[in-house]
């Protein structure tokens, strides 16, 4: 990792922390009532519960079945896929959940009521760290197909990750906890899920700690955006847009 693709992360995450206070200050998101849970301490009990569970079967399948971690400013066709079937079942232990419990889609930060200025705050996202990476002539000009096929890779893990550690989990440990200490929770959460592969296949050393700080400072920013779009939309198109913009040339 050099010290230009350094300075450009660190521009993009203070561009996304002013955007999403701008964001905040919308009239259609100030109207979206916010997530309340009638029995916080049991709904943070079982949002621990299904994180250890997720967790537990991807400590067993990476270290049995799967053997590519996927990495932060890199593509792999294979561990993309392989990333994809854990975050796919990890996701239907979560919808399993709602629907036992009866609890609606929304309570995972994917009700209608806040699409719309989703939209808009994406296409506003998108638009600026295109901008900062200078990526306009590189999109314009056409993309191949591996890279075609790595951004619905990313777009795949990241509408799964986004969902049950920033739509599911970050609403209710923020009832138990608070918004800032429920942020940070989920935030860990989504760091310790990239850092499980990378502890048992992936980097040492130097690239190790890059990978941990790169995922760090990414669920941190994924999980700010999550708390002021107040929707799942947004954090997802962000998270895999900003991974797949470093592959495109």
């Amino acid at each position: 990792m050099t010290t230009d693709t350094l300075l450009l992360i660190a521009a993009e995450w203070i561009g996304i922390v002013a955007l999403g206070m701008l964001a905040g200050l919308s009239p259609q998101l100030q109207k979206v009532k916010p997530l309340q849970f009638l029995f916080p301490r049991r709904e943070a009990s079982i949002t621990f519960s299904l994180n250890a569970v997720i967790f537990f079967f991807s400590i067993i399948v990476y270290k049995y079945f799967f053997t590519i971690p996927t990495v932060f400013l890199g593509f792999n066709i294979e561990a993309g896929w392989q990333r994809i079937i854990i975050d796919l079942i990890a996701l239907l232990v979560i919808g399993a959940a709602l629907v036992y419990r009866k609890q609606p889609f929304r309570s995972a930060l994917w009700g209608k009521d806040a699409l719309r200025p989703n939209v808009n705050f994406s296409l506003l996202i998108a638009a600026m760290i295109i901008f900062i990476r200078a990526k306009i002539s590189a999109i314009t000009n056409g993309v191949e197909s591996i890279e075609g096929l790595a951004l619905l890779q990313f777009l795949m893990i990241s509408l799964c990750e986004t969902t049950f550690f920033f739509g599911y989990s970050q609403p209710r440990l923020s009832s138990r906890f608070g918004p800032t200490t429920g942020w940070l929770i989920s935030a860990a959460f989504f760091t310790l899920w990239q850092v499980i592969p990378l502890s048992l296949h992936g980097a040492f050393g130097q690239d190790a700690i890059y990978q941990v700080l790169l995922a760090t400072g990414y669920g941190l920013i994924t999980g700010w955006i999550s708390r002021k779009s107040k929707h799942n939309l947004t954090p997802a198109i962000y998270l895999a847009l900003s991974q797949w913009l470093f592959l495109i040339k």
